[in-house]
C-alpha cells in the first residue's frame, strides 16, 4: 500500500475538511475540539517575543561592536545609546499600550498600525508557543480575543452602517437559525462560505464596513491576515465537539456582544450626526 493510500485511509468520510483541516487524521485533542484560552497567553508570548526580538539585537550589536570601536569610538557610543533608547521606548510604548487597552479599550496607535503590530506579534507567538508545548489553536483563540479587543479600542474609527456576517458550511443548524434569528430586522447580509475562497468572494460582492465572522481559529486568522487592515473583524471562534468542519456551534453570548458594539457604534453615529447638523 502506497503512503498516499495510506493518508487517504486515515482521513475521516464523514466530512468534507476545510483548507486549514487537510491534515487532520480524526483523532482530536482538546484544543481541536473546543478551545477557550485565557487573552493572557498571546499576551505572555508576544512579551516574551519581543523581549527576545530586543536581546537579540542587544546581543547582535555586542558581537559587533569591537568592530565599530576600531572605526570610530564615537560613532559606536552613539549606536550603543541609540540602541538602548530605542529598546527602552519600545519596550514603554508596548507596555503603555497593553494597559491601554486592558483596562481602558483604547489605544495610542491608529487601528492600521495596531493591527499589524498584531499579526507581527502573532507569527512570533506561534512560533514561541509550539517550543512551550501550546498548540496553534489556543495561541489563535488568545490572539482573537487580542484582536477584537483592538477592533473595539477603535470604535470611533469604526463604520457599521454595511454589515455581513459570515458562517461556515459546518455550522448546526440550530446555530444557524440563531443567528438568522437575530439578524432579522438588520442591515445585515448572512453568507455561508465553503473556504476562504468563498469568503473573500462575498466581501468582494458586498463591500461591507465591517464583518462578524464566525469560524474555526485556523479559518479566522486566516481571514483576518487577508482583510483586517481595511475591514475590522469582529471574529467568533466554533466549538467542535466532533472535530473540525462538522456540526460546530458557538457561544451566543460572544454574537450578542458584537451586535451590541454594532448597535452602539450606530447610535452613536447617529447622535454625532443629529449634533452636528
Amino acid at each position: 500500500m502506497t503512503e498516499g493510500e495510506q493518508n487517504s485511509e486515515t482521513k475521516p468520510r464523514d466530512r468534507k475538511l476545510g483548507d486549514e483541516w487537510l491534515d487532520w487524521k480524526g483523532a482530536a485533542n482538546q484544543a481541536e475540539l473546543e478551545t477557550d484560552e485565557r487573552l493572557r497567553t498571546f499576551l505572555t508570548l508576544a512579551a516574551a517575543a519581543i523581549l527576545i526580538i530586543v536581546a537579540s539585537i542587544q546581543l547582535g550589536w555586542y558581537l559587533t561592536k569591537p568592530r565599530f570601536e576600531q572605526i570610530s569610538p564615537s560613532l559606536s557610543t552613539v549606536i550603543e545609546w541609540s540602541a538602548f533608547v530605542l529598546a527602552i521606548v519600545l519596550l514603554a510604548v508596548i507596555a503603555v499600550e497593553t494597559v491601554l487597552l486592558l483596562k481602558f479599550r483604547r489605544s495610542i496607535f491608529p487601528y492600521v498600525w495596531a493591527e499589524r503590530l498584531l499579526l507581527f506579534l502573532l507569527s512570533k507567538s506561534m512560533w514561541l508557543g509550539e517550543k512551550f508545548g501550546i498548540s496553534k489553536d489556543r495561541v489563535g483563540n488568545s490572539f482573537i480575543k487580542a484582536h477584537n479587543l483592538v477592533v473595539k479600542s477603535h470604535a470611533s474609527a469604526v463604520r457599521a452602517d454595511t454589515l455581513l456576517v459570515l458562517l461556515p458550511r459546518c455550522l448546526e443548524k440550530e446555530a444557524r437559525r440563531q443567528v438568522i434569528e437575530r439578524a432579522n430586522g438588520r442591515a445585515v447580509q448572512v453568507v455561508t462560505a465553503g473556504g476562504g475562497e468563498e469568503a473573500r468572494k462575498a466581501i468582494k460582492n458586498s463591500r461591507p464596513s465591517l464583518i462578524i465572522a464566525i469560524a474555526c481559529e485556523r479559518d479566522l486568522i486566516s481571514g483576518i491576515r487577508d482583510v483586517a487592515e481595511k475591514i475590522p473583524v469582529l471574529a467568533i471562534p466554533n466549538k467542535r465537539p466532533e472535530g473540525p468542519c462538522k456540526n460546530t456551534h458557538f457561544q451566543l453570548d460572544d454574537l450578542d456582544d458584537a451586535l451590541q458594539f454594532i448597535t452602539d457604534r450606530t447610535g452613536k453615529k447617529a447622535e454625532d450626526e443629529k449634533l452636528g447638523s
